[in-house]
């Protein structure tokens, strides 16, 4: 799997990859279909810059890249790619590794192609032979099974530790609690398809600008998460106001119902799994 730790680090790579998206892209191979008969291989010398944190990949998190795979699931295992294609609504990544090999440290390029529904189709190392350096792994791994998605954790995040009361503005605080909830859901999940983002309010104040406030709140987390790196492609957002109370505190607002109402001010963070 992909090594999140050190955080620092981690952030460093995601903040390369915002950066590449705000940059632009660039086209290479031609790509039909998520497969290319022509692959185009980027110079390794245009790699980003801030990339040595996840050169060295661990080899268990290449045996377990497959076809089939959602653009997520890449993204869990290997991180964002580290040349200028971009992120969202692309379809070709391209990493560069080195690989342990009897000779010493191998540098291998890296291609994920993606097709219309943004799942793995087909996989490329150049040179060829570095395929046998991670034992033929994406050879011989079969193809992902049909598995509806289902829900596989859960992470309900207080609001008041997001936002301001009213607010949709992320706070500072509110950044580093989704770094460390999101990015340890991840770390654990398994066969990773996308991320639902759902904002919830309490009842104060009107139904529509409850409404309003909640799908803000969804869409600033998504925000964030996609400015470290995470495919937008792969979130998915929703507000739902005040439906779905935790707690019932009745009596008009005042500092204690809005203390009591506190456990309804929440952002649900689904992990779509197949």
């Amino acid at each position: 799997m992909f090594n999140f730790k050190p955080l620092p680090g981690v952030l460093l790579a995601f903040a390369a990859a915002a950066t590449l998206s705000a940059c632009g892209t660039t086209t290479l191979s031609q790509v039909k279909d998520g497969h290319t008969d022509q692959p185009v291989w980027p110079a390794p010398e245009r790699a980003h810059p801030l990339i040595e944190s996840k050169i060295h990949i661990d080899l268990d998190s290449l045996r377990k890249v497959r076809t089939g795979d959602s653009k997520l699931e890449i993204y869990r295992l290997l991180g964002s790619p580290m040349y200028r294609e971009g992120i969202a609504g692309v379809h070709e990544w391209d990493y560069l590794f080195k690989l342990p090999s009897p000779q010493g440290e191998m540098q291998c390029q890296y291609k994920v192609l993606f097709d219309h529904g943004m799942q793995a189709s087909q996989l490329l190392w150049n040179p060829a032979p570095c395929a046998d350096l991670v034992a033929g792994a994406q050879a011989q791994a079969p193809a992902a099974p049909a598995v509806e998605p289902h829900v596989a954790q859960t992470l309900d995040i207080e609001a008041d530790a997001l936002f301001a009361f009213g607010s949709a503005k992320l706070a500072d605080e509110g950044a580093a609690a989704l770094e460390a909830r999101v990015l340890t859901a991840l770390r654990k999940a398994e066969q990773v398809d996308s991320l639902r983002v759902i904002g919830y309010t309490d009842r104060l104040g009107s139904a529509g600008s409850n409404q309003a406030l909640s799908e803000r709140r969804a869409q600033a987390v998504k925000s964030y998460l996609v400015s470290r790196g995470v495919p937008g492609e792969s979130i998915q957002v929703d507000g739902r106001g005040a439906a779905d109370p935790v707690v019932d505190c009745p009596g008009a607002k005042s500092p204690k119902v809005v203390e009591c109402l506190k456990p309804n001010r929440r952002v649900r963070i689904e992990v779509v799994a197949r």
